[in-house]
């Protein structure tokens, strides 16, 4: 039974190391994005949707002309079915012409953080 369990344990030892080096060090895929079809001056809400990287430790703002954006809400990290993580953030806004709105993500796979911008359709 002792030896079952230690072959149990190596066994799951090996399939974590296996697992953590497919993971690792995953450089995130961002998706910048307004819930509905954008309309300036009509209320929306602005989307940055991170994906696909690891570890989890990741810093991720929304701003609107270089600011920081107030009331963010941070979706729970969750992770996919490769053990890769993901999370969205997101905040109600006003699209206007002339507004540059943009996602910042900041991670260890990064040499420094980027920005993604969000390209209105109208």
């Amino acid at each position: 039974m002792a030896m079952a369990r230690g072959t149990l344990a190596l066994g799951l030892l090996v399939l974590l190391a296996l697992l953590d080096v497919e993971a690792a060090g995953e450089v995130p895929k961002v998706e910048v994005y307004a819930r509905s079809r954008a309309k300036e001056g009509e209320e929306n809400t602005l989307h940055c949707f991170v994906t696909g990287f690891h570890p989890p430790k990741i810093d991720i703002e929304l701003l609107k002309n270089g600011e920081p954006i107030p009331d963010v809400k941070y979706g729970d990290l969750s992770f996919n079915e490769k053990w890769q993580f993901q999370r969205l953030v997101y905040v109600p806004f006003t699209p206007t012409r002339g507004d540059t709105y943009t996602c910042k993500v900041a991670h260890s796979t990064m040499a420094e953080p980027q920005l993604y911008r969000w390209e209105p359709d109208f």
